[in-house]
């Protein structure tokens, strides 16, 4: 604003003075009714050269009045700009740029319009290196980080079959479960059984949205039949029933591979879509120590699994079926599937989920001829809670309740899985 005073002063007095001069002229030329052409130049150069003498003067002028203020306002200028870096929540203070001489007139002419721009920029570097202070959560609260907590649930969900490992990861996940089983017999004898399975499963991802399983098992099995004919007849309600054998076995179990692939992602009401297929290859025995082994089964299965997210709520539906080919004398049935389910993350670390399963078995046929009564429905309501113990690292505890006659009676499975990068 300083310049601009000094301009329009400088304008307003070439005006002036231009005024005053050039009645002068055509006073003179009026005199003359037809002036000649050396008068006129000789007119021209007057001219010229009262301008040329009038602009010296401003300029003179000028000069003196810009030393007089620098003097003034330059000791004053660098505090001020301190002050403005300091202070970054206080509004900038008005700029207060002199003109200093003719060089530094273009300079001081844009100093009003950056300077603002100038303490914007320091009231952000500010906010970088001094990040403001939060309100502590209040009492009862705790704050989520989303990243954290979504990390931790995507593990959960990729661990229990409902999410894929990305590409270029893999997850290798030992496990041991326990699963307790009581069969009563109407007619003969009741079989209770107490199973234990070592497994290790490992999952590779592989490129478009795709995943390749294979599966590791160990079992050991303790059966306990019980006679109910040891007693008479009449004294079955009343008197308990006489153990009849007790027996152990163990092997290696069957092989399971499968392939797994996203095929739709979750748009509006449309959820995320995962189909998969398995194969157990029977490539255990169906018995050790006369004692029924959970191996030695050609099951070829399908599965497509749906998942919808309401954060921090994730919502899983699977249905599946799986086709029991023959293997030797017995047929253990087709079976169908339902699962649902629901994932809660309650913690940046921590997950928690609920999970109802249907499993429909077919009648078991042994030599071509069926079975009656061998077909069943299995309900097992689950609780899982897992958690990550660091980089890569995810454990998890589950426990099944059955709900019905045939279902175990309850299962425990405790894993760890860890991920690692393929490099592929």
């Amino acid at each position: 604003m300083p310049r601009l005073g000094l301009i329009s002063a400088r304008s307003m007095t070439l005006v002036a003075l231009l005024g005053s001069a050039l009645p002068g002229s055509m006073a003179a030329r009026a005199q003359t009714s037809e002036p000649t052409i050396e008068q006129l130049q000789k007119e021209v150069r007057q001219r010229d050269a009262i301008i040329q003498s009038l602009v010296r003067r401003v300029e003179k002028l000028e000069r003196q009045v810009g030393t007089g203020a620098s003097a003034t306002a330059n000791p004053a200028a660098g505090p001020t700009r301190t002050v403005a870096r300091s202070q970054a929540g206080a509004r900038p203070p008005a700029p207060t740029v002199a003109t200093v001489g003719p060089a530094e007139a273009a300079p001081a002419a844009a100093g009003p319009k950056t300077a603002p721009a100038s303490a914007a920029g320091a009231t952000q570097q500010a906010a970088n290196t001094n990040p403001p202070a939060t309100n502590p959560p209040a009492p009862g609260q705790f704050e989520v980080n989303p990243e954290a907590a979504e990390r931790a649930l995507e593990r959960t969900l990729v661990a229990t079959g409902n999410l894929l490992v990305p590409k270029g990861f893999a997850e290798v996940e030992p496990l041991l479960s326990y699963t307790r089983r009581e069969n009563p017999s109407q007619i003969l004898f009741n079989v209770n059984r107490n199973e234990f399975s070592w497994a290790l499963d490992m999952r590779f991802g592989l490129p478009w949205e795709s995943q390749f399983e294979i599966a590791l098992p160990y079992n050991l099995a303790q059966q306990q039949v019980n006679n109910v004919l040891q007693q008479p007849v009449t004294d079955i309600a009343v008197a308990p029933p006489q153990q009849f054998s007790n027996s152990w076995g163990n092997s290696f179990g069957d092989v399971t591979v499968g392939l797994a692939k996203i095929f739709v992602h979750e748009s509006g009401w449309i959820p995320d879509l995962l189909g998969r297929v398995t194969y157990e290859i029977p490539t255990g025995p169906e018995n050790s120590n006369q004692v029924a082994l959970p191996s030695r089964r050609s099951l070829l299965g399908f599965s497509l699994t749906g998942t919808k997210r309401q954060d921090p709520l994730v919502f899983v539906v699977t249905g599946g079926y799986s086709r029991s080919f023959s293997t030797g004398k017995i047929d253990l049935g087709d079976q169908a599937n339902l699962l649902t389910g629901a994932f809660l993350a309650t913690s940046p670390e921590t997950s928690l989920r609920a999970v109802l399963q249907e499993n429909f078995v077919q009648a078991i046929r042994v030599h071509n001829l069926t079975l009656r009564g061998s077909d069943t429905v299995q309900s097992i309501l689950t609780f899982g809670a897992s958690s990550i113990l660091g980089r890569g690292a995810l454990i998890d505890l589950q426990v099944g309740i059955g709900l019905t006659t045939f279902a175990p009676r309850y299962t425990v499975i405790l894993s760890g899985t860890y991920r690692f990068a393929t490099g592929l």
